[in-house]
């Protein structure tokens, strides 16, 4: 792991293909930093920070263009707005798919992770004025409420990967902002004349909101690749390291990591062209 020169934006590999990863809610740049060991001796992952996350300052004003507009200015200033693979993990796909949209970047691959197109009704209880607010810092902002969380989240996965053990280091107040953003999120037809290669990637374990997002952006584009990852719930990249790995980098994947316990993958269960340089 690097800062990209004169940034305070994280890389991870030393390669000199420059690929970009987006994180989603509730994460920062760490949301990629098990794939290290993955990526190909070719290839370098830069992973920037969405305002409000990662100790970056909060955005001016709470919109999706005003959170995607540091990042764009930050790509396009080390010539990063044509990456070869952009790869958008839950709420950062839909951010992603917005700057392709814009044109404010391109990409031959796009590769979404669990998708937030659709707000979780559920999770709505939080948005109910003052009484919404004080149970979203009840759950998230305390540790017995994360472990309440977790435990819940657990009864229909099989992983025991600790879902919210990253919140106990975020910016709430912005976390919280990104919430009451997600329920105004675009419809996905916006994005179907897009031209460009797209894997869909979701836990087998999944919430029902990401897997109807997963099937929302699949019919728009017949030619999108979809990938079920094993005894995996919401997080692929890190309950299934190498599986996820394998379909993100292909056969140019860095062989498994010594002591990695990840479902392997053969190459035969990939619909990732083995040709595909990324």
């Amino acid at each position: 792991m690097r800062l990209l020169e004169g940034t305070s934006v994280t890389v991870y590999g030393n390669g000199d293909s420059s690929n970009v990863g987006l994180h989603g809610w509730g994460a920062d740049h760490r949301a990629f930093e098990l794939l290290e060991p993955y990526l190909p001796t070719d290839v370098e992952l830069v992973c920037p920070d969405f305002p409000g996350c990662g100790g970056v300052p909060p955005p001016d004003e709470w919109s999706i263009e005003a959170i995607i507009e540091g990042t764009v200015k930050t790509l396009k200033e080390q010539s990063l707005d044509k990456p070869p693979m952009i790869i958008g993990s839950c709420l950062g796909s839909v951010f992603a798919l917005e700057m392709l949209h814009r044109g404010d970047i391109s990409t031959e691959r796009l590769v979404i992770i669990d998708p937030l197109i659709f707000f979780p009704m559920y999770l709505r209880v939080f948005l109910l004025g003052r009484f919404g607010e004080g149970a979203y810092r009840a759950s998230m902002e305390t540790g017995v409420g994360r472990i309440m969380a977790n435990m819940i989240s657990r009864l229909n996965r099989s992983s025991d990967v600790n879902m919210t053990a990253d919140l106990k280091d975020i910016d709430h107040d912005s976390a919280y902002r990104y919430l009451k953003l997600m329920t105004d999120l675009p419809n996905p037809k916006r994005y179907a004349d897009l031209k460009l290669e797209v894997d869909i990637i979701y836990g087998e374990e999944t919430f029902r909101f990401a897997r109807k997002s997963s099937k929302a952006l699949r019919a728009i584009w017949q030619h999108a690749r979809e990938h079920q990852v094993p005894k995996a719930s919401h997080l692929p990249i890190v309950e299934q390291t190498a599986y996820t790995a394998g379909i993100l980098f292909g056969d140019n994947m860095i062989e498994q990591a010594e002591g990695d316990t990840s479902l392997s993958m053969t190459s035969d269960s990939l619909d990732v062209p083995s040709s595909l340089h990324i």
